[in-house]
């Protein structure tokens, strides 16, 4: 019969060669995410440039102190009001109909582009403003605000 294993020597990897299979896995790594890690440097460069950076790092360092000094601001009175009408705020944006309110502002945008190279010395007369409701866009427009008046009168 075979004698039993009594000692099990294990396969030692050196240091040099564990550091060399790690820089193999940050390559391929670096390689795969090329893309991203030039965008999240150049974020960072932007970042360094403006001194978001700086203060980031400062308010991370003494993250109390800032908490702090925001949560005393709050406290004074004249922001009580602030904080009360922001909740506020975030609630009447998650009511709101962001696709109806882009198409009204998409039409507000248009409006106030003819607006921009209407000529203001031009005059108009009580006759102009009654052909203009015969103008389709014109009509379409003052049927859109009289709606708007109705609803909002509701």
């Amino acid at each position: 019969m075979a004698e039993p294993i009594t000692k099990i020597k294990r396969l030692e990897v050196s240091k040099e060669a564990l550091e060399q299979q790690d820089l193999q896995e940050i390559n391929h790594a670096v390689i795969e995410n090329k893309e991203a890690i030039l965008q999240g440097i150049d974020l960072l460069a932007s970042l360094h440039e403006k001194g978001f950076l700086e203060l980031g790092s400062a308010v991370v360092r003494h993250k109390e102190d800032a908490l702090a000094n925001v949560l005393r601001i709050f406290e004074n009175p004249k922001y009580a009001s602030i904080v009360s009408n922001l909740s506020k705020l975030v609630v009447l944006l998650g009511e709101l109909k962001v696709d109806e309110l882009k198409y009204l502002l998409d039409k507000l945008n248009s409006g106030l582009q003819e607006a921009a190279v209407t000529d203001d010395s031009v005059k108009t007369s009580y006759f102009d403003l009654i052909k203009a409701v015969n103008n389709p866009d014109i009509n379409r427009s003052l049927t859109m605000l009289l709606a708007f008046l109705k609803g909002m009168g509701r």
